[in-house]
């Protein structure tokens, strides 16, 4: 299998009724759609979305020959008040049972923002046990979990050993296109402009489970994307990677069709 080609609700979602939705991605060339949750979209694919809705869902997506490619909750693990710790526990697991019932091996969750305090260490734990579980949960549905690596976990150095903690097989990494961290954001780190992706690719590699792909049209990052799809082809990584551009304009299928162009020509340089 040879790697897929997804679109991702995020912005681009926030305005289209589901059936429009379905429509644009299957003919701008999108093999599935992985549906962002906890944005009110909609294509009301959440955490307390009625049965009903989720089968519609899922027959529209079949009858449109596209695949639901991920279930994209928003919940984390870093919150300290447990009121919202366990709010967070409760959309997580729920979105277990949201996935199976669309039939989707693959849902997302956040680590999210381990604070840089006395509490950093009791923090990381805390999102290690928390996935751990929704891990264990989720292998009897067959289904994967991967974390994205996004806000403060976007450094390898801090989702990697989260994921090598967990240690489970279904629990890895969704690797969200960002090849650095700017110095407004610290700390900084990544890849120095002109040098190789090949340090940051290894060290998530093992647990990749799938990407997330923004802006990569830009003179800065474009190599970086040219050099990852090589690295995957030499891998021969068949996953599913996800459009997330966040287009919000008024040619929303001139745009969504040109990426669809841009990942096909990466892909097969």
């Amino acid at each position: 299998m040879s790697i897929r080609w997804a679109l991702n609700t995020y912005r681009t979602g926030d305005d289209l009724p589901l059936e429009e939705l379905i429509d644009l991605a299957a003919r701008t060339g999108y093999e599935g759609i992985e549906f962002l949750m906890d944005f009110d979209q909609p294509h009301g694919v959440e955490a307390d979305a009625a049965t009903d809705h989720l089968r519609r869902v899922r027959k529209l997506m079949a009858d449109a020959g596209l695949v639901i490619s991920g279930v994209t909750s928003c919940a984390h693990f870093h919150e300290l008040d447990p009121e919202k710790l366990a709010e967070n526990q409760r959309r997580a697991r729920q979105t277990l049972d949201v996935a199976e019932e669309l039939g989707c091996p693959y849902v997302r969750v956040l680590g999210d923002r381990p604070p840089f305090d006395e509490n950093r260490e009791r923090v990381l734990d805390q999102i290690v046990e928390n996935l751990r579980h929704l891990g264990e949960a989720a292998a009897p549905k067959g289904q994967t979990v991967s974390m994205e690596m996004h806000s403060g976990t976007t450094d390898p150095a801090v989702s990697v050993p989260i994921i090598e903690r967990v240690d489970l097989p279904n629990v890895g990494l969704i690797f969200n296109g960002q090849f650095h961290n700017p110095p407004a954001r610290p700390p900084e780190w990544g890849v120095p402009t002109g040098a190789s992706i090949r340090p940051l690719y290894d060290r998530f590699r093992p647990h990749l489970r799938s990407i997330h792909v923004h802006a990569m049209e830009p003179t800065d990052v474009l190599p970086q994307y040219a050099e990852l799809f090589r690295l995957l082809k030499s891998d021969d990584w068949s996953g599913w990677v996800s459009q997330e551009a966040a287009y919000t304009g008024p040619d929303k299928e001139k745009v969504l069709a040109l990426y669809t162009g841009l990942f096909h020509s990466l892909t097969r340089a």
